[in-house]
């Protein structure tokens, strides 16, 4: 290829680099939300009234605007400096919007934030909090917004708690990390709680007063890392060993001085299930009556699907087995599930070799668990390679015990001649 083609390239390329950054660029710096709010009329109940809010981004170096969009009526504007820049690698969201009322925390690891007792004029003015999913990877923010310059129409950011995943898993018995991150500027005070939720019931897990670096609150288990939460904002709660007990919602809050914001994040633990198929080897006569049992244990969540497959002498492909029996399931002491699954099997000569296999699908093993055994009719066929094997080595025990027992009688019987010749 000419050198001048590959500069020209090279030159499209950035060009295009360029371009497509700045076409990114443009759609971020601007997004749209609901606010959400419950009104309520004369001898009418409440209810709620969702209005559309456009946001437009501006640049926080050069506090530019951009020229508003076409908006449709009654929709609301606000302009935002958004210094994290969290609101600007949004790409495609769901935002609702709700106003915030700033106040004092009476809980223990919050009132060393406001120990002034004096609150700043900004509490005053406007002040919401917006509650954003990313449909492109689901990501989760909590982003609180306070006024700027005295205009109502402008907002600055000052919180920001998010999360990497909105639902994870967990194994049991494993350690785990439960993802919280946040943007708190150039506020050094704020507070961390984790807070568990499930059934109905919830419990404080860790509270951290970062103001003070004192841990107010801990559950056996459960840890941060410290240097993380203050260099880099990562509150992840870490579970030294997951159990059953933890399946839930937990819940990351982080406190500034009378603001705050949350991110839930919904907890699935799994337990991959054992399973056997039993009896081991598969034996039987002609027109034996067999009962598979396929054990399948310690499983979690529940939610199982069990099924028996045969593939019959000559084919290469295997089909499902009707007629199949599941007990109950039992509830064991760690939290998990067992259950059995029987298949009756009436042995036939022209079933020998056929391959009965016990599937397993779960959510813990997305690519299902098989075990097979293989069925035997005797008198069907000769003697196989492991049945000569199984054979061969029947004979080398007898032939073992035998030596043995040849040996001792042979030593018994030289022990009492040699008495024998002693008392003489």
């Amino acid at each position: 290829m000419h050198p001048s083609t590959i500069y020209k390239l090279s030159l499209l390329s950035l060009l295009g680099a360029a371009f497509l950054s700045m076409f990114l660029a443009a759609e971020a710096a601007s997004f749209s939300c609901f606010l959400v709010e419950e009104v309520s009329a004369e001898n009418k109940p409440r209810t709620i009234q969702r209005t559309p809010v456009h946001f437009e981004l501006i640049d926080p170096s050069s506090l530019t605007m951009n020229a508003p969009v076409d908006l449709l009526p009654g929709t609301k504007l606000y302009y935002v400096t958004d210094t994290s820049g969290k609101l600007m690698s949004l790409v495609s969201t769901y935002c609702e919007m709700t106003e915030l009322l700033p106040q004092e925390v009476s809980l223990d690891w919050v009132r060393s934030l406001t120990d002034e007792k004096r609150s700043p004029l900004s509490l005053g003015g406007p002040w919401f909090i917006l509650s954003i999913k990313d449909l492109l990877d689901e990501n989760g923010l909590s982003v609180v917004l306070g006024p700027l310059l005295d205009k109502k129409d402008h907002l600055t950011v000052s919180l920001v708690v998010y999360s990497s995943s909105q639902v994870m898993y967990a194994r049991l018995g494993e350690p785990a990390s439960v993802p919280c991150s946040m943007w708190r500027g150039q506020q050094s005070r704020f507070a961390v709680e984790w807070r568990h939720r499930a059934l109905g019931e919830g419990k404080v897990l860790y509270a951290y007063d970062g103001h003070q670096d004192h841990v107010r609150e801990e559950f056996s288990g459960c840890r941060l890392n410290f240097p993380a939460v203050h260099s880099r904002g990562d509150a992840a709660l870490t579970l030294d060993k997951v159990e059953v007990s933890h399946q839930g919602t937990f819940l990351c809050s982080i406190y500034l001085p009378y603001v705050r914001a949350q991110r839930d994040i919904d907890l699935k633990v799994i337990a991959l299930p054992k399973v056997s198929l039993q009896p081991e080897p598969l034996f039987a006569r002609p027109g034996e009556e067999l009962t598979l049992t396929c054990d399948v244990s310690h499983f979690h969540p529940l939610e199982i699907s069990v099924e028996y497959l045969v593939q019959l002498p000559g084919e290469n492909y295997s089909s499902p087995v009707p007629d199949v029996t599941l007990s109950s399931h039992t509830f064991n002491q760690d939290g998990t599930f067992s259950l059995y699954a029987y298949l009756q099997i009436t042995a036939k000569p022209e079933h020998h070799g056929a391959r009965y296999s016990c599937r397993v699908n779960h959510v813990s093993v997305p690519k299902g668990l098989t075990r097979s055994q293989t069925l035997h009719v005797a008198g069907v066929s000769g003697p196989s390679l492991e049945d000569g094997m199984c054979l061969f080595a029947v004979a080398l025990l007898l032939y073992g015990a035998l030596r043995y027992l040849n040996n001792k009688v042979k030593s018994f019987f030289r022990v009492s001649e040699d008495k024998k010749s002693k008392s003489e």
